[in-house]
């Protein structure tokens, strides 16, 4: 009896806290739908974009070699500038669906779903269900994760694993289960080997909340630490070990003497150093990712929801949870502020940290409204400035097709409201009666702020997705909002990054069946020659060995500025019948004048016409023996 009456008396809390589970099941089911919807809608459209990735992960299982030593050309030659992780996971769909935009692009669509969910499962450990609802809620519908997550980039797969190595750290430290730090050492080094540095990006965010939620005596601790990054360096370095003691395996490494300068050089000292290619339309300055074209790309996600989350995080002192988003922001922004090479891929490695402190924010306000004093009014006053950068950043973009000229009188328009709204709240803090008494805020305050962050970041990634560029940067796969530059505009002669960039996009400017028809021209005419033809740049080379599965020779790189082939080794191998064609940018006589004066002096036959190539971005010749 008396167990009955203990049943009797549990069931309404359990029949709550069941309704309570059923809920957030719903709301989970809902958000990962959208982001679902986000990332696979029409996900095949579009132009293919820049090959050099497609083409290493089309080769990664044509051999083993081509498998363990990733080479944009099927003959191996030149070693791929990143680890091969990603081409082993986009080749295996190559592999199975064929080399369609669906192949190339689900990895990355796949895995943006995946961490929309881990984003859920490791905010809701350390802050609660509603505080992972929100998140990842944000990160679903920021415009830069979908984005990324529906192209051919390595940074969701980046994104993907960073974040299973920050499900184990928190359970590490939540359970204190040493193991769980070793297994997210491993972890950590498994990202590296898809993107190098920036799979690194956490990594202090890491050892923050270890040293926080310390609970082993230090010398255990020291020793714990030592077994982490031994097994972080095994796992991370085993390939590119591998690879420089068995170097006689390729002929070079693509912008690189070495695996070890391609990592430490090319992927690192030198992003910060000389070297500027992409981007070339951000303000060259530490805040490049808050202005001018990120600002409604990237900006809007972070300004003001995640300095909300700050805010809110500080004032409950929670620092040790807090930590792990906090350095991960903090990292990237000192990290990718100064850079030479301004990429907005660095950014697409942040979006978990910004989406984990805009959720913690909304539901942190929501929960704590009627026990702030003080820092009420000032989170309304942040809302206020967040709302004011809105109408900057929307105000970039009116001119574009699309409802931002309206989104930029809603972020004036509620920025003034909320000023309105905290200075009265101060008034009534101050002047009891003058204007009334200060009542505890309303529930209807934060969540009119979330619906506004939500819903117009929502709007930017869909009209992304329902309205993607057709230019250039379409066509490479950013599918978003064209925005005035912020630079002033110089003859692309006069411009060295300008050069670079319209060289490595010029293969994307032809049309595929012109192409195709120029391809398969040369393939019936090109005898037994080595190469299909000699290309200007490893991207037009790349879109050349995709299409083909055949060598194709790159004459220049167009990144780091210098000739890949030098022009007596390119002589030879004209005289010997190797090379017959040459596909060629007419830029290339900024870049390089005598290579190519060289190959309009041995051409035999200009043939861009024939095929309907545009002369100004692409000439086809053959060359005589």
């Amino acid at each position: 009896m008396q167990l009955a009456a203990n049943i009797a008396d549990r069931t309404p809390w359990l029949a709550a806290r069941l309704a309570v589970v059923r809920r957030s099941h719903a709301a989970l089911a809902a958000i990962i739908a959208l982001a679902s919807a986000m990332r696979l809608y029409d996900l095949g459209h579009g132009h293919p974009g820049l090959a050099i990735y497609s083409a290493i992960s089309k080769n990664a299982y044509t051999s083993f070699d081509n498998w363990l030593y990733p080479s944009v050309f099927v003959d191996g030659s030149f070693l791929a500038d990143k680890p091969p992780v990603f081409f082993w996971i986009q080749g295996a769909f190559i592999a199975v669906l064929g080399p369609s935009n669906i192949a190339l692009r689900l990895p990355a669509a796949l895995t943006g779903i995946a961490s929309v969910i881990l984003l859920f499962v490791i905010v809701r450990r350390l802050h609660g269900t509603r505080a992972g609802l929100a998140s990842a809620l944000v990160m679903a519908t920021m415009p830069m994760d979908a984005n990324f997550s529906r192209g051919v980039f390595l940074e969701p797969v980046t994104t993907l694993t960073m974040l299973v190595a920050a499900y184990f750290v928190v359970r590490a430290v939540q359970e204190r289960r040493e193991g769980f730090f070793y297994v997210a050492s491993a972890v950590v080094g498994l990202a590296f080997m898809v993107k190098l540095w920036q799979g690194l990006l956490p990594v202090p965010a890491f050892a923050l909340m270890a040293l926080f939620h310390r609970w082993t005596p230090w010398p255990r601790f020291v020793r714990t630490a030592a077994v982490c990054t031994a097994i972080a360096l095994a796992s991370g370095l085993w390939w590119p070990t591998m690879v420089w003691l068995t170097a006689g395996s390729y002929d070079a490494v693509m912008h690189s003497s070495s695996v070890w300068d391609m990592i430490f050089g090319w992927n690192l000292l030198d992003r910060f150093g000389g070297l500027e290619y992409g981007g070339t339309s951000y303000r060259q300055d530490p805040l490049w990712f808050v202005t001018g074209p990120l600002g409604v790309f990237f900006g809007i996600a972070l300004i003001p929801g995640a300095l909300i989350g700050i805010a809110m995080l500080a004032r409950r002192r929670a620092l040790g949870q807090a930590v792990l988003w906090l350095a991960w922001l903090g990292v990237a922004v000192a990290g990718f502020g100064p850079t030479s090479v301004k990429l907005a891929s660095y950014w697409a490695s942040v979006t978990p940290a910004v989406a984990a402190l805009s959720g913690v924010g909304f539901v942190f306000m929501a929960e704590d409204r009627s026990r702030m004093k003080w820092l009420w009014p000032l989170l309304l006053l942040i809302a206020a400035v967040g709302f004011v950068y809105y109408a900057y950043a929307f105000g970039l973009a009116r001119t574009t097709e699309g409802p931002f000229a309206l989104s930029e009188f809603v972020g004036l328009l509620l920025a003034l409201g909320f000023v309105i709204f905290a200075g009265t709240v101060v008034i009534q803090t101050v002047f009891p009666g003058f204007i009334g008494k200060r009542e505890a805020p309303s529930l209807f305050v934060p969540a009119a702020i979330w619906v506004a962050i939500v819903l117009l970041n929502a709007q930017v990634a869909a009209v992304n997705i329902l309205a993607p560029r057709t230019d250039t940067l379409g066509r490479i796969g950013f599918d978003m909002i064209t925005v005035p530059s912020s630079e002033p505009e110089r003859p692309i002669q006069t411009s060295r990054p300008r050069l670079r960039g319209a060289v490595i996009t010029a293969i994307v400017r032809v049309e595929p069946e012109n192409l195709d028809a120029a391809l398969e021209y040369i393939q019936q005419n090109r005898g037994d020659s080595r190469y299909v033809l000699a290309a200007d740049s490893y991207n037009t080379a790349a879109r050349v060995a995709l299409l083909t599965g055949k060598p194709v020779l790159p004459l220049y790189s167009e990144y780091q500025d210098t000739r890949v082939t030098d022009i007596d080794t390119l002589d030879a191998l004209v005289h010997g019948g190797d090379v017959r064609f040459v596909l060629t940018s007419p830029l290339m006589q900024y870049m390089d004048r005598v290579l190519f004066s060289w190959m309009l002096g041995h051409a035999a036959e200009d043939l861009t016409n024939r095929f309907g190539l545009p002369r100004d971005e692409m000439r086809l010749l053959r060359i005589a023996r």
